[in-house]
């Protein structure tokens, strides 16, 4: 029998409340979990939809803001220098502004009009933290460089400048302004950039080339590095690499005389339509005057071989082969030795080595125990190198001894000793010193090859740390009462080589010499006598006779003060002609030459005198000229309330410097250098008439006076031996056997061949201004002991005069009175440098592998992730 049995009264009601609130707090779980946990976020999650939504808000804005350009009349984008404008800053957005204090550098702004073609021009002023123009030292003047800016409607376009940077800051201020060229208003609100300025001896490295990317090991390298920490600090780099792809615009200038901040220039495989004929003509020139061109041969030499550079270079291409490991023993032997440290680990070719066998010209030479490997050739003070395998080669950038053959053989530099500072048992860091040289790590005669004699002759350019006294109160070093003795960096020359200098030893004595010649000249008496004598035969006997042939000689009074007012102005004529009472020029100038070189380096230092005030112009006939005006005084400086006046140097259809005021009997300086071309060269050659003598050829259209070739050689043991041999007059056109040398010797403050110079100016039917003191200069030869690239060069020069004024420059309003004298400084034949040295260590002989590893890190923190390309 079945029995139910039933539920008390509510039990049923309880189990049902039971079950509904065990739902609820399962859906109140599910609700805590979001459905489960099934759709929560993790923090990535998160941040990458951050990320999405800010890049998105970042398109957004950019949109908006190119939306806005286009309203606007004009897009103005940032002035950079060219050299490096490709170099990334390290906020990764900008780029790095960096300009050589002291040099003439191009600057490049892009820009565009939006509305219609635009005829304008931009003005660029170098002006201080309170954006006032800031005077050139020792001037009355400041300076704007201003060049045209022609727009068409709607076409971005590069416009380019040149300005003088300053030397007396850490960076400069440049204020760029567009304005309409024929109400010169201006158009856009102007724009301030300030620049970094480099160490003295810091500078450019190029590196042009089709996959730059490939060249990023130069930027871990101690030899672009130069790791030297000091007092805690590392400091500056030898050089600012920039890679530039070889297929786009390459950032060189179109006027060599803003190459001076460039080193050395990387080579491989460029798109030679990418230069223009100016840029080609500048690369060539650069060369001639020092700079070193480095080419990676099996990619490169087939396009250059009948290119502009084809007489430049040391090798002509062969056959493709391959370099196995025999190729590379010799190179391996004495490169990866060590005379203080120890022999390096072996050069590996893991898989032959893809290259070309080069065919070396007559007066190229290998690199040191690379034959067949890599060739180099002296073009006039400068030389080209030239590879038989891939610069890039893998197995070579890996091996430990590469960073001593870049640095002795491929750029030429002296030997270096690495060491650390080990100060009480604490590791300081890694320092490069130049072998035998301690106190010239910083000096820029071993970083840069390139040399200008009007700019760098007897200069120093060394940086060193030293103890000096300084006065705590103004903070000015000297020998006060309460001075202290305090470490400061010392620099000779703030632009380091190339710099443009009004106070250089060539400038002095330049203006010594200008301060000689370029006074008023008083008429001799024979002119007043010649004069009275004129005034008194008119006004007396020839006035009496005309008259009396009349029959009116009472006429004879009454014209005779009419005769005296004619007489005083027909003297007053005169005496402008003969005094230069009006105006009058002066100009000395050095003309420096470099081989067969057609072209040629021409400084000027003119003087121009007023006796009325005067507004000067002066236009030169090549736009690579530059000019800036001269202080009369290098130790004079403007006082409060001076008032300064403004000169323009401007580059439209030709370069001229305008403005120039000067004040009524006064004297105005300017200084000014352009690269001329000459109807040929002054050349130096085997003769074809007399076995065993040579013979000079002067093809340059002006006629050489006071001719003197010289020649330094050094003997087994290193001794410098200078023999000459006087020439005399070389008239434009002909040519001159050269006498067997003799050894020369001389004091200071004197030439050689003195006595030849007097018998030689008896000749002349005038006076000639007095250039004794540059021609001293130019017989001099670097000293090995202050240039380590050149000084222990041989060389074959010519020295001479040009006794007039070089065409090329014109001023306006003209003078009544000139006079100049040229010398001429001819580099006939120049040698390669001394036979390369390798290190006498490495970092790895003073570094352990953990400190070396630092190092490393250390490198990579402080360099840009960009690869720094165009």
């Amino acid at each position: 029998m079945r029995v139910n049995v039933q539920p008390p009264a509510g039990a049923s009601v309880a189990r049902s409340t039971g079950i509904h609130l065990l739902a609820l707090v399962l859906l109140g779980m599910t609700c805590l979990t979001g459905c489960g946990g099934c759709s929560q976020k993790t923090a990535a999650q998160k941040a990458a939809e951050k990320q999405a939504e800010d890049e998105k808000a970042a398109e957004e804005a950019k949109k908006k803001a190119e939306e806005e350009k286009k309203n606007k009349p004009f897009i103005i984008e940032r002035l950079t220098p060219m050299l490096s404008q490709s170099l990334i800053s390290t906020d990764k957005n900008n780029s790095l502004q960096l300009a050589k204090p002291g040099h003439w550098t191009t600057t490049v702004q892009p820009m565009k009009a939006n509305l219609e073609d635009f005829d304008g021009r931009i003005t660029l002023t170098v002006v201080d933290a309170k954006r006032r123009p800031r005077p050139l030292p020792h001037t009355r003047y400041d300076m704007v460089s201003s060049r045209p800016a022609i727009l068409a409607k709607g076409r971005p376009k590069r416009v380019e400048n040149e300005i003088l940077i300053p030397t007396d800051s850490n960076k400069v201020n440049i204020r760029c302004e567009l304005s309409d060229r024929l109400s010169g208003s201006a158009v856009t609100p102007p724009q301030t950039e300030s620049w970094l300025l480099m160490p003295a001896h810091q500078y450019f490295i190029l590196v042009l080339a089709k996959e730059p990317g490939r060249y990023a090991f130069l930027k871990l390298t101690e030899s672009i590095n130069a790791p030297n920490e000091e007092d805690g600090a590392a400091g500056p780099p030898h050089y600012r690499v920039v890679f530039a792809d070889g297929n786009k615009a390459l950032p060189l200038p179109g006027n060599v005389l803003t190459w001076t901040s460039i080193a050395y220039i990387f080579w491989d495989e460029v798109n030679l339509d990418r230069l223009d004929t100016q840029q080609q003509q500048a690369l060539v020139d650069w060369i001639h005057w020092g700079g070193r061109l480095i080419i990676n041969g099996p990619d490169s030499l087939d396009s250059l071989r009948a290119s502009f550079l084809a007489n430049c270079l040391p090798a002509d291409p062969g056959e493709r082969i391959a370099f196995d490991q025999k190729a590379v023993e010799k190179f391996n032997q004495y490169w990866g030795m060590r005379d203080k440290g120890k022999t390096l680990k072996s050069l590996a070719v893991t898989k032959d080595w893809s290259g070309v066998k080069l065919k070396p010209r007559p007066a190229a030479k290998p690199l040191r125990n690379a034959e067949g490997l890599f060739y180099e050739m002296p073009v006039g003070a400068g030389s080209v190198v030239v590879s038989a395998i891939q610069l890039t080669e893998r197995d070579l950038l890996n091996w430990p001894g590469f960073d001593g053959f870049l640095n002795g053989a491929v750029l030429r530099r002296p030997p270096r000793l690495f060491r650390v500072e080990d100060l009480a048992g604490a590791y300081t860091g890694l320092q490069t010193l130049w072998a035998g040289h301690d106190d010239h790590s910083r000096d820029a005669y071993y970083t840069t090859p390139v040399r200008w004699f009007a700019r760098d002759a007897g200069t120093k350019a060394n940086a060193t740390s030293r103890m000096v006294n300084v006065d705590p109160a103004t903070g000015m070093t000297g020998y006060g009462q309460y001075a202290i003795e305090e470490r400061q960096t010392v620099v000779d020359r703030p632009g380091g080589l190339g710099e443009w200098s009004e106070t250089s030893p060539v400038s002095k004595v330049a203006r010594d010499s200008l301060r000689e010649a370029a006074g008023v000249r008083v008429p001799a008496a024979s002119f007043v006598v010649m004069c009275l004598a004129v005034y008194l035969i008119v006004l007396v006997p020839l006035n009496w006779m005309v008259f009396h042939a009349l029959g009116r000689v009472e006429w004879a009074w009454i014209s005779a003060p009419i005769i005296a007012v004619i007489g005083t102005l027909a003297v007053v004529h005169q005496a402008q002609l003969d005094i230069g009472f009006v105006r009058s020029q002066t100009e000395i100038a050095l003309l420096e030459l470099q081989g067969d070189h057609p072209r040629g380096h021409l400084s000027r230092y003119t003087a121009l005198y007023a006796s009325l005030s005067s507004t000067y112009d002066m236009e030169f006939g090549d736009v690579s000229a530059v000019a800036t005006p001269f202080p009369h005084d290098e130790n004079w400086n403007p006082r409060y309330g001076d008032s300064i006046s403004t000169v323009s140097f401007e580059k439209y259809d030709q370069a001229r410097l305008r403005g120039v005021e000067i004040s009524s009997a006064t004297t105005q300086m300017i200084h000014s250098e352009q690269m001329v071309s000459l109807d040929g060269p002054i050349r130096m050659y085997a003769s074809t008439t007399t076995p065993n003598l040579k013979q000079i050829d002067n093809k340059s259209a002006y006629s050489l006076a006071d001719a003197v070739i010289m020649r330094r050689r050094f003997d087994g043991s290193g001794k410098e031996q200078i023999a000459g041999c006087w020439i005399g007059d070389i008239p434009s056109g002909q040519s001159r056997l050269v006498p067997a040398m003799s050894p020369l010797a001389w004091k200071q403050g004197t030439l050689p061949f003195q006595t030849e110079r007097q018998e030689a100016a008896k000749l002349w039917y005038k006076k000639r201004l007095n250039v004794d003191p540059l021609l001293e200069m130019a017989f001099k030869f670097p000293a090995a002991a202050e240039d380590p690239i050149h000084g222990r060069q041989e060389e074959t020069r010519l020295v001479a005069r040009i006794d007039e004024m070089l065409p090329g420059a014109v001023t306006s309003p003209g003078a009544s009175q000139t006079a100049g004298a040229t010398v001429v400084l001819a580099h006939l034949e120049e040698s390669l440098p001394p036979t390369a040295v390798r290190d006498l260590n490495s970092p790895s002989d003073v570094m352990t592998d953990q400190q070396r590893n630092a190092y490393m890190e250390s490198l990579d923190a402080s360099e840009p992730t960009p690869d720094d390309e165009q």
